[in-house]
């Protein structure tokens, strides 16, 4: 029962962060309140020793999150969802027959992290497709992006970033890019993907279905 209200809890809180975070890819502070809260109070239904040694063990990789959020690979939201996972969900849970797919770790945020980097793997494959139809063969920008007129990211408003400064291309995200000053020019661009919106996800899968790497590990046995 407990964990099924942590799913609930989780899954309202995270529902409503994806789609700020989708639409504006700006999430205010009020559903990590939430679950920060929330997980606090039932902190005491789980093993309060273990609890603390999974937080222990998972809060160095948010730290690690942090300075990702330089590189332009992840924001300050994402890092704050995890913490508000971290404090709600500490433990695997156990109801009825879920997960499906049991995992060995026991550091439960570690999984649903694990899991919605997953789904976010086929991205940069769907950018090469898409870039090999136009016949975009630049590597590696063809998987970190594609091509677009630098008009249309200011009339459009897109979530993009450059992936071009001063004539070159670059690996990384350049977030300080003024579009308007190459009209008509098609150049590299990165979308500022919503990753809330993989992070809901993989946290219902996580629930449900379990560890996702595991069972594909599974497969090879």
């Amino acid at each position: 029962m407990i964990d099924l209200i942590r799913l609930a809890i989780g899954s309202i809180s995270l529902s409503y962060a994806a789609y700020s975070d989708y639409k504006s890819r700006e999430v205010k502070d009020i559903p990590w309140i939430i679950m920060g809260i929330s997980g606090i109070a039932l902190l005491f239904f789980y093993d309060l020793k273990m609890a603390f040694f999974s937080m222990a063990i998972f809060f160095p990789i948010t730290i690690i999150m942090l300075l990702l959020i330089e590189f332009s690979l992840m924001g300050g939201a994402d890092v704050k969802a995890m913490w508000g996972v971290m404090l709600l969900c500490p433990l695997p849970p156990e109801f009825f027959i879920f997960p499906l797919i049991k995992s060995p770790l026991f550091v439960f945020p570690l999984t649903i992290l694990i899991n919605s980097l997953i789904m976010v793997l086929p991205i940069p494959f769907a950018f090469f497709f898409l870039n090999a139809i136009k016949k975009n063969f630049e590597f590696p920008q063809c998987f970190l992006g594609y091509k677009m007129r630098a008009n249309e990211v200011v009339t459009k408003n897109k979530f993009v970033w450059s992936l071009e400064k001063d004539g070159k291309k670059r690996i990384f995200p350049v977030k300080d890019f003024d579009f308007k000053k190459f009209g008509e020019e098609e150049l590299w661009v990165s979308p500022h993907l919503p990753l809330l919106v993989f992070v809901f996800f993989g946290y219902i899968v996580s629930f449900i279905f379990g560890d996702i790497l595991f069972f594909l590990l599974s497969l090879f046995q």
